[in-house]
This record gives structure tokens, C-alpha cells and sequence, in this order.
């Protein structure tokens, strides 16, 4: 059936084309009838046919059309017999319509290309889902779904963003199994850590501490009935170099311990204590020597974090206070030594609370899978989920930071654990620090951020995408060596998009002409990570679906009326118009 009610897409304003078109209109008829000419009436008809033919082609009308489409119930690979059985049996008029790896059902038909769905009207999707890069095809998606048990295996796992040689690193996940299972993280060295999960969806966290720069394959087994290896791509960067700055009121063994650590890894690093009211000492390791009147901008931009305890922030002049916030905003990272749980000095930087209920110490598990009991403040975050943990006990964060501008804040609650590098412990003293410094201090800048949104894994032939963050200057970017045009985000500025098609299984690299910008990332065989692409997919369903509208629905379909109309209704009125007088 159709609906004739039009809507217009006007070239111009609707107002503006009435406010000339009508004085022009009733110009035009006032002089027909002044003129002593044969046929008026048919004059003044063919004037105005003339004037709508003009109306039409200024204000192009659309009129709706609304036919009766049929709803679909689309099947996908491990569907479950039994709820389509129900949905059809509540559903008697529904189309059936399944991929070519789904089960065979009665009276169903094989979708023979993904683009066939753009056109369709699908009510239910069954199964493991759609792809996607299929989603993206769907104009409405007005679907329900309907998904199939969750597969064995890895169905989540988290990585970290950075990793760094000696910085010990968790692989974090969910491994789903019908029976107990054990899961094993072997690198190039041997079984760097193992986990035993019991049945069901279980979460697991792996550690690992890499000794050298560069892309790995790490291996992640996991140990059923039978056994199952999927490969890890890992890339490892460089142990970054800082300038790291002490602010200390008076010696102590904890600062002295961190100093020499953070030295023997070749981090440039000054310490300024204070001996009396004016007299201060300076050390200095693989770094010059420089004087330091007070905490100001210019000092404070030439280092990359500042460790300074309470008792010295709290004595610093307002200008100091004032230029320390500014470098924070601007990128400056701060680890603040606490040691005082009542001291309020710092409330306007932390969100901290004393907490005369937390224990005054805590069992912590580090890399060499010991447990230390160690004093720890006791100071809790209020409720803030802009922190991000580094070491927690359960649920209590024992050290984290957060973000404040561009620059990041830390805390470290423990206290001691220089009696972890004292006992000879160096792996589990280093887990305790070199994150917590590294995750804190000032960022590498760059006029590029470069960024793979399709999650991993990636498989040969099918679509990624990217984004770019930039400086207010256009990536110019490759992968591989090939071109890839960029769309700038229309509402948010210097936000890039664009994607590309994932090569042979290996790793590739995507790279920005501009600052040598480079992201390496890897696409697996198709044999792998199956369990973790169908979740991902599973969920990817789930949040795009939506209820669908009923058994037989309308499409509404807006179809504009043809311009040749009005051009022929213009040359006919026209024409008449000349030909009236000479006749």
C-alpha cells in the first residue's frame, strides 16, 4: 500500500521559497487579467501548474512507502535446536535463514553472501552471532538474541598496553571448561607461571617478568582431558631511562634502598634532603649536578616524576604548591611517600580517608609466588573509580594512581620493603616499585596515538580498525607499506578512523610517516583463540540487539517524486503560456 502523505527536502528554506514564489505568483495573475487576451482561465490554470512544476523541483517531495516485509529468524553456528523449535512455534510465519556452517533445520535456507542482510528484516538471531563488521551492515537492528552455550576455552583475556623488560606483568582472563583444568603461560625461558581453575567460567591472572626487548610468542597450554596451546603474541619494549627527583625532609632506609635501585637501572637520579633549617645535601647518580633553590616550573619540567614525602610537601612555600600543580597538569607524575595517616596535607591532591578499622599490615604475593607480610598505613581510597591499582591485598588498594590533568598522581600505603631487597628478594622489590614508577611517571610525548580498536585476536582477510589521536596535524598512515585514508571524527577534532584488512598470520606493523609513530600487532591462524573470538562476538550481540517489533512488520520507505514530472508539467505550461497569444 502507499501512503501519500509527502515530506520535503527543500533546497532552500521552505519560508524563504513561499515568501518569493506567492508575490510572484499573484504578479503573475494580476497582468493575466489585464491583458485582453483569448483563454484566461486556461492561462491562469497552466500559471499555476507552471508555479507548482517550480514548487516541486525547489521543495523535492518524498512520499512514504510501506510494504509488508518478512521477518526473519537468522540461525548461526551452535545454535540451539530446542529454542528455535519455541520460537517458531510462536512464530509460525517466520523466515528461516542460516549460515553455511550452522546446523541444517527444517525449511531453512543458507545465506549465500553477508550482504544479502542489508535488505532483510531480522527478528531473531540464534546461535554464536553475526560478525561485527556484519552488524555494521544491518540498517536497523531490531533484532533479539538469542545466544548458544559459552564455548570451552578462553572466552576473556586482558593484556597489559606496555610492556617493559624486568617489569613484571600480569595476563589476565576467563577460562571456561566443564571439568578442572590448569593453564600454563610458557615464554622463550621455560613455564614462567601456572594456575589451576576448577570448573566452569573462572577467572585466572599469569605473571611474568621478560629479560629482553622485542616481539615474542609466548604460549598459554591449557590442560584438560586433553591439551590445547594457543600462541601469545608479546611485544616487549625497552627499559625506560628517567629523571627521577627526591624531595626528602630527613634520611630513611626506605628512600635510601629505592635511590640505589632505581640508579642501578641506570635511571638519572638527584636526592635532596634537608639537614637543618637551611642546609640541605644533594646526591646524584648518572646525572650531572644541578642546585636546587626550590620546586619550580622550570625544574620541575626537566624531570619526569618527583618522590617527595609528606613532611616536604607539606612545608613548601604556596608558589612551590602552586608550580608543582601546574607540572602535574602539564604531565609531571608524583609519587607521594606517606607515613603519617592523620596528616591532612595532601587532601588536596588525595582522596584518601584514615581508616582506624583497616590492619596496620597486609599479606601481599609478589613475583616469586611468596607471600610477605609488611606493614602497610592504614589509609584507604575513598570511592573513586579513576584510581587505578598497582599492588591490592583483595579488595583494598595497597598502591595505585590516577590522573590529575596530564600528569598522574601515586601512592605507595606499604611501608618497609626495603626489607625485601635487604633479604636479597630484588624481583619481588622491583614488583613493588618499577610499575608503580613506570605507570606513573610522565608519558613519552608524542604527536601521534595510535590504536587498534578491533580487538585481538586478528585473523587473515578480515577487517581492523584504527584510531589516531592527534596534534592537530592529519596521519599520514601505512600498514605494511600500503596507504590508509583517515576520516577525521566530525564532532571531536584531531580523532582519526580508518580501517584496513588483516594479511598472513604473523606480525605486521601499522606506522605514521609524520614522527615514525609505529604500532606492531599480530594476525593469528584461523585455528586459534576460537573460544575468545566467539565471546567476543556473543557479547558484540548482545549489546547491539534490541526487541524486535512484531511477526510481519513495515518497512517505511521514503521515495522521492521524480523531477521529470515537474520538468515536463514546467515545458507544458510554458509552451501553452507562448502559444495562448498567437492563436
Amino acid at each position: 500500500m502507499n501512503n501519500l502523505v509527502l515530506s520535503f527536502h527543500a533546497v532552500f528554506s521552505i519560508a524563504i521559497i513561499f515568501a518569493i514564489a506567492l508575490p510572484l505568483f499573484s504578479f503573475f495573475v494580476y497582468r493575466e487579467f489585464h491583458r485582453r487576451q483569448k483563454f484566461l482561465l486556461f492561462r491562469i490554470v497552466a500559471l499555476s501548474l507552471l508555479m507548482i512544476s517550480l514548487f516541486g523541483l525547489l521543495l523535492r517531495p518524498t512520499y512514504q512507502d510501506a510494504k509488508k516485509t518478512e521477518a526473519i529468524i537468522f540461525l548461526t553456528k551452535g545454535y540451539q535446536p530446542s529454542k528455535v523449535d519455541s520460537i517458531i512455534q510462536k512464530n509460525p510465519e517466520l523466515k528461516i535463514i542460516r549460515t553455511i556452517d550452522a546446523t541444517p533445520y527444517s525449511n531453512s535456507s543458507i545465506l549465500k553472501s553477508w550482504y544479502e542482510l542489508a535488505d532483510e528484516d531480522i527478528s531473531f538471531v540464534v546461535g554464536q552471532g553475526l560478525p561485527s563488521h556484519v552488524l555494521e551492515l544491518l540498517p536497523h537492528k531490531t533484532f533479539q538474541f538469542i545466544p548458544s552455550p559459552l564455548p570451552n576455552g578462553i572466552i576473556k583475556l586482558i593484556t597489559p598496553n606496555n610492556i617493559h623488560v624486568n617489569n613484571r606483568s600480569q595476563i589476565q582472563g576467563t577460562f571456561n571448561s566443564s571439568e578442572k583444568s590448569k593453564l600454563k603461560l610458557i615464554g622463550p625461558g621455560g613455564v614462567e607461571d601456572s594456575v589451576s581453575l576448577s570448573q566452569g567460567a573462572t577467572f585466572f591472572s599469569l605473571a611474568f617478568t621478560p629479560k629482553q626487548s622485542g616481539k615474542f610468542i609466548y604460549s598459554l597450554v591449557a590442560e584438560t582431558r586433553s591439551t590445547s596451546t594457543q600462541r601469545l603474541p608479546i611485544e616487549v619494549l625497552p627499559e625506560r631511562h628517567l629523571r627521577i627527583l627526591f624531595i626528602q625532609k630527613f634520611p630513611t632506609a626506605e628512600v635510601r634502598f629505592l635511590k640505589n635501585f632505581l640508579s642501578e637501572k641506570n635511571h638519572e637520579v638527584i636526592l635532596r634532603y634537608q639537614t637543618s633549617k637551611n642546609n640541605f645535601v644533594y646526591e646524584y647518580s648518572n646525572t650531572p649536578q644541578v642546585h636546587i633553590d626550590g620546586l619550580r616550573s622550570n625544574l620541575l619540567s626537566s624531570v619526569d616524576l618527583l618522590i617527595v614525602d609528606q613532611k616536604s610537601y607539606a612545608e613548601l612555600s604556596s608558589f612551590e604548591k602552586n608550580d608543582l600543580n601546574k607540572s602535574i597538569r602539564n604531565g609531571l607524575g608524583v609519587v607521594f611517600l606517606l607515613y603519617d595517616a592523620k596528616d591532612k596535607a595532601l587532601n588536596e591532591f588525595l582522596r584518601l580517608k584514615a581508616n582506624v578499622d583497616s590492619k596496620d599490615t597486609a599479606h601481599i604475593h609478589l613475583s616469586s609466588s611468596r607471600d610477605y607480610i609488611l606493614p602497610v598505613l592504614p589509609i584507604e581510597w575513598q570511592n573513586d573509580a579513576s584510581v587505578v591499582a598497582v599492588t591490592k591485598n583483595k579488595n583494598r588498594i595497597l598502591s595505585g594512581n590516577f590522573f590529575l590533568g596530564q600528569g598522574k598522581i601515586g601512592v605507595q600505603f606499604i611501608q618497609e620493603t626495603y626489607r625485601l631487597g635487604m633479604a636479597g628478594n630484588t624481583d619481588d622489590y622491583s614488583s613493588l616499585w618499577t610499575p608503580l614508577i613506570g605507570s606513573t611517571s610522565r608519558e613519552h610525548e608524542s604527536n601521534f596515538k595510535l590504536k587498534l580498536t578491533s580487538p585481538f585476536p586478528h585473523y587473515p582477510d578480515e577487517p581492523i580498525d584504527i584510531s589516531v589521536v592527534s596534534s592537530g596535524l592529519e596521519p599520514s598512515l601505512s600498514a605494511d607499506s600500503i596507504r590508509i585514508p583517515m576520516k577525521e571524527n566530525a564532532l571531536v577534532g584531531d580523532y582519526w578512523t580508518g580501517g584496513s584488512w588483516a594479511g598472513k598470520s604473523g606480525w605486521h606493523q601499522l606506522h605514521i610517516k609524520q614522527d615514525s609513530t609505529q604500532l606492531n600487532y599480530f594476525v593469528s591462524d584461523t585455528s586459534e583463540w576460537k573460544a575468545l573470538k566467539i565471546s567476543d562476538q556473543m557479547m558484540g550481540n548482545e549489546l547491539s540487539q534490541n526487541v524486535p517489533v512484531n511477526k510481519i512488520k513495515r518497512q517505511q520507505k521514503q521515495i522521492p517524486v521524480s523531477p521529470f514530472l515537474f520538468y515536463f508539467i514546467f515545458l507544458f505550461s510554458s509552451a501553452f503560456l507562448w502559444l495562448a497569444p498567437k492563436v
